[in-house]
């Protein structure tokens, strides 16, 4: 029944460092006045208030975890006890339940439905959704039957009782309304009139306001309604003044691990920016040049591809590629004569396009190259004499904070990291099968929101490229069809400058968008664990939230 539950309080940092980093929760959508809690199935928000608010509140878990969850929670905080006891079993619900109060005096419950089992051990993850919120009004009867008329029924035969804790709801899922000055169960809280917001599952909202009056508004949010139009499954980030966050869907579909924003995603051809910045770092450093040939460079390798580093990152080289995007439909069938988990250096590569005639005649025209990236990989370990993975971390993750960020294997992926997932006549599997076990020079790392947000930053103000250097970056080196590209990275312009540098990545189980405005100094990143929708939402974003002018 519950989609969202929005809360007040006057203590919103004591409230997200006590739920994040005390209890671990996840951190889906956050701005400066407000923070929003993963719930299972549920969400539940906090926004900030002037007035101090109480309120209670109780999530259903699996009724087998039930001594786990209490024995997790007391690990982190003290639970609450009512006479000499700290656990309570409500023969009427089938349920057991524990409690405990967060920094602001909310009653907190977690109520086990022993119905519900659920294998492995307790974690957040174990939260099936919001079970019970409370609803404190001077107005219980016409609340209440404002409640009822909505669908949902009170709970047993005497109808809505003004002094007694009335529950509105079915299954495992209750309202409790109450009158102010009841005290809260394992407590000694009294309730309290406060504002909040309900979201039901069908998209009705009950409002109540602070003096608990009753209204009911149906939801209106056209980011929320762009993601559930497509589906969405990962996390939209603006950084700007007022920074703005939300994740949706699951990292994890088999065990229902929600994405958070702090989850890393696989961001496909997002990543050569990377591999542009680090050739623009050696030609600052006169190790190479633009003009420089690949048959110098790498004479053993490529003897016969007298293309340029410039035409190498601007797509204009003309040299065969392993995978035309252009030209092929499907990455996952290039991995079916090759297997995927053998391509895990830019070397592994090289068969693939190296015997293969030239498309074109270098600096002819624009054609999107993957292995002309490949070939930028190579250069960057010849003349780095490191791994270009490595060469990464140290020229670009390191300096630019991107402590979360790296090429990591698909069989051997860190914690907080999303599986990319393809759907499939109806079922989903994971995309370990259908890319190369190891991103590289064309594409393949892993980053978080905030990581990229970084990136730009630390590429912007100079410190990853000289002043100079930066100018030449984001330059239009090169035109195809009205879009215009630099070095690495797309530039869409609006009069004379540029509205927005942007990058971004498809691959099976991953899309991604991310792009810097110079107008505000903003930031907008989605990275999706699903093979579309990343585009789309970052327009809508971009219309709804960005200042273009």
């Amino acid at each position: 029944m519950f989609k969202k539950v929005i809360l007040y309080t006057n203590q919103l940092e004591d409230m997200k460092g006590f739920y994040e980093y005390q209890l671990g929760f996840r951190i889906v959508e956050e701005d400066d006045t407000s923070f929003t809690l993963s719930m299972g199935e549920s969400q539940m928000v906090f926004q900030e208030s002037e007035r101090a608010a109480v309120y209670h509140f109780a999530l259903n878990i699996p009724g087998n975890q039930f001594t786990l969850a209490k024995s997790w929670t007391s690990e982190r905080v003290t639970l609450n006890r009512q006479e000499g006891m700290d656990e309570v079993f409500y023969a009427n619900f089938d349920a057991d339940a524990f409690y405990f109060q967060d920094p602001a005096g909310n009653v907190v419950e977690f109520i086990a439905r022993r119905s519900v089992d659920r294998m492995g051990n307790f974690t957040v993850d174990s939260i099936l959704n919001i079970s019970e919120v409370s609803i404190t009004t001077p107005y219980v009867e016409e609340v209440g039957e404002l409640i009822e008329d909505m669908d949902i029924p009170v709970r047993g035969s005497k109808g809505i009782d003004v002094k007694a804790l009335n529950f509105l709801g079915s299954g495992h899922a209750f309202i409790l309304l109450v009158a102010p000055k009841r005290i809260w169960y394992f407590s000694k809280q009294k309730s309290e009139t406060h504002p909040l917001s309900i979201e039901l599952s069908d998209g009705r909202r009950i409002n109540i306001t602070k003096e608990g009056r009753f209204r009911q508004e149906k939801s209106a949010n056209p980011i929320l309604d762009k993601m559930e139009e497509i589906n969405f499954s990962g996390v939209a980030y603006l950084a700007k003044k007022e920074p703005w966050a939300m994740a949706k869907g699951f990292a994890d579909r088999a065990n229902e691990r929600p994405n958070a924003i702090d989850t890393r995603f696989g961001i496909a051809s997002g990543s050569k920016i990377f591999t542009a910045v680090v050739i623009c770092q050696l030609v600052a450093e006169g190790k190479i040049s633009f003009e420089d040939q690949l048959s110098q460079l790498l004479p053993k390798t490529f003897p016969h591809f007298n293309v340029t580093i410039h035409q190498l990152l601007t797509h204009t080289s003309g040299i065969p590629d392993y995978f035309d995007e252009q030209v092929m439909d499907d990455f996952e069938d290039l991995w079916k004569q090759r297997p995927m988990y053998g391509m895990q250096t830019a070397s592994d590569f090289i068969p693939l396009f190296k015997d293969q005639p030239i498309m074109f005649e270098p600096g002819e025209k624009f054609h999107y190259n993957n292995a002309g990236y490949i070939a930028l990989g190579l250069i960057i370990e010849n003349v780095t004499g490191k791994e270009f993975v490595d060469a990464v971390e140290e020229r670009i993750f390191m300096p630019a904070k991107m402590q979360n960020s790296g090429y990591f294997r698909l069989d051997c992926l860190p914690g907080h990291t999303a599986f990319g997932y393809i759907e499939d006549e109806g079922d989903w599997r994971t995309n370990q099968y259908a890319i190369p076990v190891r991103g590289g020079a064309d594409g393949g790392a892993y980053v978080t929101a905030s990581d990229m947000a970084n990136f730009w930053n630390c590429l912007m103000d100079e410190t990853l490229l000289t002043e100079n250097m930066l100018e030449k970056m984001l330059q239009v080196q090169a035109t195809e069809k009205n879009r215009d590209y630099g070095y690495g990275l797309w530039i869409e312009k609006q009069g004379t400058g540029a509205l927005n540098y942007h990058i971004m990545g498809y691959d099976p189980g991953v899309s991604f968008h991310s792009a810097f405005y110079p107008a505000e100094g903003s930031i907008l990143t989605v990275l999706s664990n699903k093979s579309d929708g990343a585009y789309g939402l970052a327009k809508t974003i971009e219309e709804l939230k960005i200042d273009k002018e």
